[in-house]
Formats: structure tokens, C-alpha cells, sequence
């Protein structure tokens, strides 16, 4: 069995897109079924059609997306969990390449591919599907994969622990790191694809940054955490070599990348200094 994991934020009309797209998974053999998570019990539940599939709806009230996930974890029955968000699409033999997986003894952990879709075409929004998931390159350079697209055999949880629900972001490569750590491997497969929404305006990408923002940096001390948040503030050599390579880019465009990432930058650390002097971190 394949346990579908999807936790959801007062985001009831794209899940139910969500949901639609795996009722109709072509040429899958496991048995399937869906934990939606509900991360705001306030917010009332909507009627669900028959999927044709079991699908559970449970409740998580502690913040954050990754307590979420850890409650679902506690319900599923599946021998892998397959995580994907409830603003994503998955393509039509997501399913069939999970299952493959499941079977090819690879790997653990298997981090897909996820394609940034656009409606607007806007500066922000192809600046978003430039840097906004490049999975491949997490997986070969940072051994994790984001939470938008992860098959994970249960087993790995149950030998290296759950989720951190203390973190508002970055809980998938704090996870997959223990994993690999404890022995376990992750490989990224391009055939394992979803669709997820470009950000396209410059309030969505700065909100990613706020977020990104609220984990502070490891330090051995109050002294050293604060000379790398004012690290934060600086203009970073990798991104100008990786926005310089990006092919296919006018000059123009890689200036205009370049203007945008050191905003964000700029963004993420003033919101690192605000948690480090004591606010809480927040999805927003």
C-alpha cells in the first residue's frame, strides 16, 4: 500500500483539484490511500465526492505543515508515504512511477521532479520557475528533496523518527538529512512529476522569503548565530554564478533575477534578526 500525504491550509479548492487528478492515476497496482491533513480546525470542512479511493480527513492543530505531516504519519498503513501539497497537480502516472519505485530497491527516498507552472508570465513568476525547486540539485549537493514531491519507505521513520514539527520550513531537508545520515539513501527520479503553481507576484515570493526567514541559523552560541544572520545581508557569490548560467536568459532578465534574489535575500534576513531578537516564527 501507497499512503498519500497531503496537508492542507484553508486551501479546500486546489485540494479537491489535487484529489481529482489522483482519482484518475492510470496503470498503478498498489493499494492507495489518502490522509488529508487539515492544519486550521476552525475552518470547516467541505463535502468530498467518492474519489474511489479511501481518503481520510484529519486534524492537526499545532501549527506548521510538518506536525501535519507527522499526524498523518501516525494513521497511515501504507509501506511507503508519498507527500505532495495540496496546491500541486500530479501527472497522470505519478502513481504508476511510485509504485515502480517502491519495487526497484533503489533507494529509501526518492525526491521528484516538480514542474513550476505560470498563468501570468510575469517577471516574479519566471524568476519562481528559475529557482523555485530544483529538487535534482538538492538531492546531489544537500542529500534532501522537497515535501512537494517525496516517496519515502515507512521503515525510515520508524528507524530515524518523524518530521520536526518545531519548524515552520526546512523540515524536509532537516528529515532527509537524518535519514541519509542513518544509513539511508535518496535518489532524485525525473519521472516522478507534479505540477505546482508559480508564485507570480512579488507579495507571494516575499511571503516564501518571511517564511524561509523564521529558521535561524546552528551555532554553538548567541554570538556566532548573530555574525551569520548579519551574513544574511550580503550579496552571495553562488548566486551570481547561478543566475550568470542560467541558459536561455537575456542579460536583461539575469540583472532583473539577480535585483529580485538580493530583495528576497534582504527579506529572509531582516525576519532572521526579528526571530533571533524574539518573534515567533510564523507561516507568514
Amino acid at each position: 500500500m501507497i499512503s498519500i500525504v497531503i496537508p492542507v491550509y484553508k486551501d479546500w479548492t486546489r485540494l479537491k483539484k489535487c484529489l481529482e487528478t489522483i482519482s484518475i492515476q492510470r496503470d498503478f497496482h498498489s493499494q492507495l490511500e489518502v490522509l488529508v491533513v487539515n492544519n486550521l480546525p476552525e475552518d470547516p470542512l467541505p463535502e468530498f465526492p467518492d474519489y474511489g479511493f479511501y481518503l481520510s480527513i484529519l486534524t492537526e492543530k499545532k501549527p506548521g505543515s510538518y506536525a501535519a505531516r507527522n499526524k498523518a504519519l501516525e494513521h497511515a498503513c501504507g509501506t511507503w508515504v508519498l507527500f505532495t501539497d495540496s496546491d500541486c497537480i500530479p501527472d497522470l502516472l505519478w502513481l504508476k512511477r511510485a509504485d515502480f519505485l517502491t519495487h526497484s530497491g533503489i533507494a529509501e527516498l526518492y525526491a521528484g521532479n516538480i514542474l513550476v507552472k505560470s498563468i501570468s508570465n510575469s517577471r516574479f513568476s519566471k524568476f519562481d520557475q528559475a529557482f523555485a525547486f530544483p529538487n535534482k540539485k538538492y538531492v546531489e549537493k544537500e542529500s534532501f528533496g522537497v515535501t512537494a514531491n517525496l516517496l519515502v519507505k515507512k521503515e525510515v521513520f520508524e528507524k530515524v523518527g518523524q518530521f520536526n514539527s518545531q519548524l515552520m520550513t526546512g523540515g524536509d531537508s532537516e528529515f532527509c538529512n537524518r535519514a541519509v545520515r542513518g544509513g539511508f539513501r535518496i535518489v532524485y527520479d525525473e519521472n516522478l512529476k507534479v505540477e505546482h503553481p508559480a508564485r507570480e507576484s512579488w507579495n507571494q515570493l516575499k511571503t516564501k522569503a518571511v517564511r524561509f526567514g523564521g529558521r535561524l541559523p546552528s551555532g554553538s552560541g548567541k554570538g556566532l548565530i548573530f555574525l551569520k544572520l548579519i551574513g544574511k545581508f550580503r550579496v552571495r557569490v553562488d548566486d551570481i554564478q547561478q543566475i550568470s548560467g542560467l541558459e536561455n536568459v537575456t542579460i536583461g532578465q539575469k540583472l532583473d533575477f539577480m535585483w529580485i534574489k538580493q530583495q528576497l535575500r534582504w527579506v529572509e534576513a531582516v525576519e532572521s534578526m526579528k526571530v533571533f531578537f524574539g518573534k515567533s516564527a510564523g507561516r507568514l
